[in-house]
């Protein structure tokens, strides 16, 4: 894609027809349908513009690529590796200023590690400037020692997230006994340390990856986080990226591990300790929300297209130059507010649909053994055969082709591809409604498709087609309710606590 077509797509998303007409000319190459599109919608309303929404109260960012525990269910790429690039293991100063202006507008504010989040030698400097904000630390508690934990003080920290998984081969540790005493001891150290100061931050929680190795020692988990006074914990999910790890998860037996979870959240929140389960006081076989969408954004490695979720969704629009509020409501995040939060889900991404935060028992769809008929080179075959019979303007041929790769292919990328390009013959036969239906395919199974998405906005404005269901409003969250601002006294004079390293 040349950069004018990239910027004449980038306007249209962002609802800017006047520089998106601007820059196509009088004379568009290769835009010729897109082009017809703008002229007629430039003056049409934005389309969706109920689905705006505040900025997102959450911010998460990764600052430290390197993590020398080498977890087996590891999806960052730490699992035989302690560092991800050579020349890159943390993020700079000057990148987390670049968040200032996302930052600004938060209330929380969250740093975590693709690798160890304490690794970074900048932790200091983040939370000194987060001194007016909710601030998470999310770490494995390896690195902690008294120097380490005397600067998360005086730093004035709110919330250490702390990751340990009881005995499993998959999680933290490995299912090594002298992990889970090291841990307990270094827990201890903390509050011994906070104890010493006569400080109450940062408050100590505790995350659970569960899986099947370790679903039966939960009680025994949560009895010693009790113990060593952390009030809260969450249980999540230990999320498969390979088959042995998926036979090691909770979905094979998954109506059974549903049943075990919610009773140990159910007994431990009737002892007083706060547990959840994403938020939730119970799973749900089929959650009406997604946890993640819509309350925060998370900024890893490529910061121009922060994540929405911890899954693979991509956005098909970059940052920029745009200000937060531009980009977290141009038409494409619009769009996917309407799909999550209006009535029907029909139309949610794929990747969305197939996700095991909404549909957990479906996981095991990710590592089956499935027949299929067509491989994924004769599908790709039939595509490429597709779009030179469409160069050649014999479209009739050309779709009757897509169609086949739309029935067959298994992969919702491609299948994604030859939706959009049936959607511009529809286009070219001018039968705009039938287009639109097309487009929404398209972004369904290849949401990261910028040309589409600049069809399906100026297809709405055109058509008149709007998701009206529900109120255009996210729902509410419960980790602003769990996480909650916490009082604390300026500590940059706190003694030091001559307590033995551990």
């Amino acid at each position: 894609m040349d950069a004018v077509k990239a910027e004449i797509i980038h306007s249209i998303l962002v609802d800017n027809l006047e520089q998106a007409k601007t820059l196509i000319g009088p004379s568009p190459k290769g835009l010729k349908e897109l082009a017809k599109l703008v002229r007629k919608t430039v003056a049409h309303p934005p389309p969706l513009a109920q689905w705006e929404s505040p900025l997102p109260p959450i911010i998460t960012t990764s600052v430290s690529y390197t993590c020398g525990i080498g977890c087996e269910m590891c999806n960052a790429g730490f699992s035989d590796k302690t560092r991800l690039f050579d020349q890159y293991k943390y993020l700079s100063l000057k990148e987390f200023d670049a968040l200032s202006s996302w930052i600004k507008s938060a209330s929380h504010v969250a740093l975590v590690g693709l690798g160890e989040t304490l690794d970074s030698p900048h932790i200091e400097y983040f939370l000194n400037s987060l001194k007016d904000k909710v601030s998470i630390v999310s770490t494995s508690g390896m690195p902690l020692n008294i120097t380490v934990i005397e600067k998360l003080i005086k730093s004035q920290l709110h919330y250490l997230n702390l990751s340990f998984d009881g005995k499993t081969t998959a999680g933290h540790g490995g299912a090594r006994e002298t992990y889970t005493k090291k841990f307990w001891k270094k827990v201890g150290l903390v509050q011994k340390i906070k104890q010493s100061l006569k400080v109450s931050h940062p408050f100590l929680h505790l995350t659970i990856a569960v899986d099947h190795e370790n679903i039966e020692q939960l009680d025994e988990i949560l009895l010693s986080a009790q113990n060593h006074d952390i009030p809260s914990a969450d249980l999540i999910y230990m999320v498969p990226h390979t088959r042995p790890l998926y036979e090691k998860s909770v979905f094979p037996q998954w109506e059974d591990s549903k049943e075990k979870i919610n009773a140990v959240i159910k007994t431990w929140n009737q002892s007083g300790m706060h547990v959840r389960f994403f938020e939730k006081l119970k799973i749900e076989a089929t959650p009406k929300t997604c946890h993640f969408v819509d309350k925060h954004i998370m900024f890893n490695l490529n910061r121009q297209r922060p994540d929405l979720c911890c899954g693979s969704l991509d956005m098909p629009l970059a940052i920029g130059n745009l200000k937060p509020e531009d980009y977290w409501n141009s038409f494409p995040f619009r769009y996917f507010r309407s799909l999550h939060f209006s009535e029907s889900r029909a139309e949610l991404p794929e990747i969305c649909r197939s996700c095991w935060v909404l549909n957990p028992k479906n996981l095991k769809n990710s590592f089956g053994n499935q027949p299929r008929n067509y491989s994924e080179a004769i599908c790709l075959e039939w595509y490429n055969h597709a779009s030179q019979l469409k160069l050649e303007q014999k479209i009739g041929a050309s779709a009757s082709f897509f169609q086949k790769v739309i029935r067959t292919t298994p992969d919702s990328k491609l299948k994604g591809k030859a939706w959009f390009h049936v959607g511009e013959i529809s286009l070219q036969k001018n039968r705009p409604e039938e287009a639109l239906n097309h487009m929404e395919k398209a972004v369904q199974f290849c949401f990261d498709h910028a040309l589409a998405f600049a069809y399906l906005s100026l297809l709405y404005r055109l058509v008149g087609k709007d998701k009206v269901q529900g109120q255009g409003k996210s729902p509410d969250y419960e980790y602003m309710n769990f996480f909650k601002p916490i009082h604390i006294s300026d500590a940059k004079s706190l003694p030091s606590v001559l307590v033995k390293n551990t």
